[in-house]
């Protein structure tokens, strides 16, 4: 079920009705809300993710005793076998087919029947924190299924996240009963509502139709064409994942409950280390403490610590898919990591830290970033890595700086949408003071009239779910 369709638009006011009507009864309204807004999905794919929630839920309560190593590996080989088993068998079998020179696969494989449950990446994610963070003693198990089954399920973040870590969410969780309704989260979740929609109606949406035009024959791209289709890819996904995001955190005031940032203007980064922090927010920190920093992070040595940026990246990049475009990805973010590591030390000896202090220097770097930022998303666009470095041989040849003239309206449509990412820069960091000029000095009719305007615009552009978002294959 899609966030901008009329269903779920029903599902989410009859919930939030139902949820400030009986407040004794508040787990179970979003239980039975999150159970059936994932049975959309197929029986077959909610039976799987109950079996998974009852397995690591019940196995979590033996991470304090004294087998607990061992229960944490059978949870973590449970979850990462079953995640290994529907996204990237195919993908392994087929590539040692190539390597032999055998047929293990046929036509009529039950592995090539196999459809890839929604949100499973995530949840997959989810659980192993959640695990790891009770072996730890960051957390204790939780005392409730129900509210185990709300913190992994609520419909919210559980198909594209946030990806939620217990000790954010579950003490939401369990003061659900004890909430009270909080006029200025309803406002700010029903801002972050309609900046979703706006995104990915309005915005992602129209965007995605032209690049799909341009990437339908990648052959067929000059250099330059390729820089402006990447260009308005760049914006595509950026506005249809976290419009995902904006959605989900808006929902989740509306319920009265906080869920993480996951975007912060990331094309305004002049810096690969900057990009992931501001980037899939909650996916970059889950990396960094679950893998890099128990591989031994910054612990123990340069050479090392490069290395396991690397393979953090790299799995990062195996996360996203089971394609070696997907990895490539992965393994140039980990470079460009590396690169800037390397590149703040160089410029700590020669004493050139004021650098960051002149603007023309911040935006060039941004500038600079941005485009290569790009490069990765050729490789994340094309699933063909033999196409990918046909386009970027073009994109990186001096014929790239001639723009045919048919391509110049896709340019300005790319500046333009660089410019309104900059006002949501601006938007974001001064809304404090907007919400209050706006309150301010324009009267509550006017409002009113504002306001139903833009609902009546979404009413009308709230599609049947044929648009989903880019992250739903993840």
């Amino acid at each position: 079920m899609l966030f901008h369709t009329p269903e779920f638009m029903i599902l989410l006011f009859i919930t939030i009705a139902l949820y400030y009507a009986f407040p004794a009864k508040r787990l179970y309204v979003l239980t039975a809300a999150n159970i059936l807004f994932y049975c959309v999905s197929g029986i077959g794919m909610l039976a799987l993710f109950a079996i998974m929630t009852l397995f690591t839920y019940y196995s979590s309560r033996y991470l304090t005793g004294a087998y607990r190593k061992w229960v944490l590996w059978a949870i973590l080989l449970v979850n990462l076998g079953n995640l290994c088993f529907f996204k990237y068998a195919v993908f392994m079998i087929r590539n040692v087919e190539k390597v032999l020179s055998i047929k293990l696969l046929t036509e009529d494989s039950f592995l090539l029947s196999l459809v890839l449950p929604v949100g499973i990446s995530f949840y997959t994610f989810e659980f192993i924190s959640y695990a790891v963070d009770i072996y730890k003693q960051k957390i204790k198990p939780s005392r409730s299924l129900l509210e185990f089954w709300m913190f992994i399920s609520f419909f919210a973040h559980l198909i594209a996240g946030p990806i939620m870590r217990g000790n954010e969410f579950l003490p939401q969780v369990e003061k659900l009963s004890s909430l009270r309704l909080n006029t200025a989260f309803i406002r700010l979740g029903s801002f972050y509502l309609v900046l979703g929609l706006v995104k990915k109606m309005m915005l992602a949406d129209p965007i995605a139709d032209r690049v799909n035009v341009l990437f339908s024959d990648p052959y067929a791209l000059t250099g330059s064409a390729a820089w402006i289709s990447t260009y308005l890819f760049a914006f595509q996904i950026y506005f249809d994942f976290s419009a995902y995001s904006d959605m989900a955190i808006g929902i989740g005031y509306l319920f009265g409950l906080q869920l993480p940032q996951n975007f912060l203007t990331p094309y305004l980064s002049s810096n690969a280390t900057e990009f992931w922090r501001r980037w899939h927010i909650t996916l970059s920190n889950w990396i960094r403490d679950y893998i890099y920093i128990p591989l031994g992070g910054s612990r123990k040595g340069e050479i090392r610590k490069y290395v396991f940026l690397f393979i953090a990246m790299t799995a990062s990049g195996i996360w996203h898919g089971a394609l070696w475009t997907f990895i490539l990805w992965g393994m140039y973010h980990g470079f460009l990591l590396i690169m800037h590591n390397l590149y703040s030390t160089a410029k700590k000896k020669l004493h050139l830290e004021k650098w960051n202090e002149f603007i023309i220097y911040r935006w060039f770097t941004i500038l600079i970033f941005f485009h290569l930022t790009c490069i990765g998303w050729v490789m994340f666009r094309i699933h063909d890595r033999h196409v990918v470095f046909l386009l970027l041989r073009r994109m990186l040849s001096p014929d790239a700086l001639h723009v045919p003239s048919y391509m110049l309206i896709y340019l300005y449509v790319a500046i333009f949408l660089f410019g309104l990412h900059l006002l949501e820069h601006w938007l974001l960091a001064h809304r404090s003071r907007i919400s209050e000029l706006w309150h301010r000095f324009f009267p509550s009719p006017v409002r009113a009239a504002c306001y139903t305007l833009v609902i009546i615009i979404l009413i009308i552009m709230l599609r049947s779910g044929e648009s989903s978002f880019i992250y739903f294959q993840f």
